[in-house]
Parts: structure tokens; sequence; C-alpha cells
């Protein structure tokens, strides 16, 4: 698949920055830390939280209490936003295949197969968006 591991990482992230202000640990969670507790290396931890600050769901703090926290609640969040956030690379299933036969059937069969592959991206992120951060909380 194209996805990378930044989004599963991007899940964990945000998780831990929410359990933790929920338990009213922090106000805002510091990068370091992040990176420190869930073993992420501090410059994926970088690139994973400004793409999140850009799509709006987690607000920065600079300074000696700075950091980061949930720009939303987390019922309002959902496993599809954060997806969207982070992945940026676009088709699940990259299929600019080049095909050389021109003929009918074969023209059905890469329709087949685009539209299996295009049903399959859909469903996932239909699941996705059915499940928020607060429902993955414990």
């Amino acid at each position: 698949m194209s996805y990378s591991l930044a989004f599963s990482q991007s899940l964990y992230i945000v998780l831990f920055v929410a359990s933790k202000v929920e338990q009213k640990k922090f106000e805002f969670i510091s990068t370091q830390l992040i990176a420190d507790k869930l073993n992420i290396p501090p410059s994926t931890s970088s690139v994973i939280l400004r793409r999140l600050k850009k799509a709006g769901l987690i607000e920065a703090r600079e300074g000696i209490n700075g950091g980061v926290r949930l720009a939303k609640r987390p019922h309002e969040i959902t496993v599809l936003d954060i997806f969207n956030a982070v992945e940026q690379s676009g088709q699940m299933f990259p299929t600019n295949v080049n095909i050389v036969e021109s003929d009918e059937k074969s023209i059905r069969v890469q329709q087949s197969i685009l539209g299996v592959l295009s049903n399959a991206e859909n469903e996932m992120k239909l699941s996705l968006h059915a499940v928020t951060v607060k429902d993955l909380m414990p």
C-alpha cells in the first residue's frame, strides 16, 4: 500500500496528546515529550505535528510552557481527519498503468480494476470517518 508509517504514528500522537490533556496532566504537551514517550524520532514527530496543525487539528504554543494540544474536542476529530492531514500522497492504489492494449475487452478489464480499487479506498475512508479520537481513547 502507498500509505506511510506516519499515519499510524499520527494516531498515537493525537491520542497521547488528547489523553494527557484530558487527565489534566498538561495544558500543552511538549513536542520533545511526545517524541520521547512514543519513541518517534523528533524530526518525524515535527513533520507530523506541522501537518496536523495545518489541518487545524492541533494548536501550538511556544515558550517554556509551550507545546501542542488538540484544537478540537476528541469527539470532533475523526480518524479520517487525521489520515487526510498526514497522508498527502493521494491514492491508496496508484493506477497509472500504461496499458498498450486498447481493445474493448482490455478497456473493460482496466475499468473493472479501477472500480474495485476505488471502491476499496472509498470503503476504507468511510470506515475511518466513522471513528473519532474519543472512540479510541481508553
